[in-house]
């Protein structure tokens, strides 16, 4: 830890921001920083705001005493009006009085909400970029916290919270849950029973997804064996894969791609036997859910970025990365958007199907075990 900054005497702290904006999967890493520093500080009130999109991520966590949620127009760009919208949410928040923010973000947006919070103390993470470096106090990670969970709790632990178990306190809606069985039931499926999820997305784009083709090759052998019931789950814009695999598979499937929200996704992955997918925000959050996960990889690192936990299920063939490709992609921000730096993807297409449904069995067998 970094010797030159010292953290506040906690008892004079009573109230705690945390600022984690975007997106699914990210928002996910960082829900255990607010359990340890709620075990911790049971006395501080601890908030957070973040953008629409990702709230039902944070939304009933018992840890908070309030969620901020921001509009999803809030950060307009070029306009008088989003400084208006700027200036109105500092005021709303700054109103609230916080004596610390912590930056999990690291990004302009994200720094500024803490800077216009007023705290006298702001914080954050590792790797910060844009604008953050100026308005935050960088907390180094530790060398031995590789996975990006991690790193966020390293800030936990600079203020003194011990961390010995990590927690992820996402909380399933009992009304989505209701909902997600009813959409269930009107494909003759049971929640309570065993299912296969399987998220074909490939989460940030550029060149993180597997192919139609094998999607296609692995369901219809898992169809099989295990043989348990099979759900593609996806935004509506991933109904066009979603559909191309339903096409093409010599098994039924349930295709619910665009059908569920947030909330409902959550409680479908909690029931999940199994869950596999790609690079992507639903991996998260069924790991956080303890539900097994097989994750395919390509570009991104999984020692950084795997569900945590589960990173002997998560696939990929980084050796096949061009040396710049991978040495990029082990320093980028968990949110890049940079393709492939020497397409086509040889990482990912090196995948292969009986790889991904032989770390499936394992992945089942497992559950057994623990």
């Amino acid at each position: 830890m970094n010797h030159n900054i010292t953290p506040p005497d906690m008892s004079t702290i009573k109230k705690i921001l945390i600022v984690k904006l975007s997106s699914i999967g990210d928002v996910v890493h960082a829900l255990p920083v607010s359990a340890a520093l709620g075990d911790a500080f049971p006395n501080i009130e601890i908030s957070w705001v973040v953008e629409q999109m990702s709230a039902p991520i944070v939304k009933d966590n018992p840890y908070l005493k309030e969620v901020i949620v921001l509009p999803s127009e809030w950060r307009s760009r070029g306009s008088i009006s989003a400084l208006h919208r700027f200036s109105a949410i500092r005021s709303e928040i700054r109103r609230r009085e916080f004596d610390m923010a912590i930056d999990l973000q690291g990004l302009s947006k994200s720094a500024l909400v803490a800077w216009g919070s007023g705290a006298k103390y702001r914080y954050g993470y590792d790797w910060m970029r844009e604008l953050a470096p100026r308005l935050i106090t960088r907390v180094p990670r530790r060398t031995e916290s590789l996975h990006v969970v991690d790193q966020f709790l390293d800030v936990a632990r600079f203020l003194g919270a011990p961390v010995e178990t990590v927690k992820f306190p996402l909380v399933i809606s009992e009304e989505k849950k209701a909902s997600a069985s009813k959409l269930f039931c009107e494909f003759g499926l049971k929640m309570n029973e065993d299912f296969i999820v399987i998220n074909p997305s490939s989460g940030g784009g550029g060149n993180k997804g597997w192919s139609v083709a094998n999607y296609i090759l692995a369901i219809d052998r898992l169809a099989k064996d295990p043989g348990f019931p099979i759900v593609l789950v996806g935004s509506k814009g991933d109904a066009p894969i979603c559909h191309a695999i339903q096409e093409g598979v010599n098994v039924p499937i349930t295709n619910l791609s665009g059908r569920t929200d947030l909330g409902e996704l959550i409680a479908i992955l909690g029931g999940a036997r199994l869950h596999l997918c790609g690079d992507t925000g639903s991996a998260h959050i069924a790991a956080a859910l303890n539900t097994r996960v097989v994750s395919i990889f390509g570009r991104s690192n999984p020692d950084r970025l795997a569900p945590y936990g589960q990173g002997q299920f998560a696939l990929h063939h980084r050796e096949l990365c061009s040396d710049i490709c991978r040495k990029f992609h082990d320093t980028a921000p968990i949110n890049s958007k940079q393709k492939c730096l020497a397409p086509p993807p040889a990482c990912l297409s090196a995948v292969h199907v009986d790889e991904v449904v032989s770390t499936c069995k394992m992945a089942l067998d497992s559950l057994v075990v623990l």
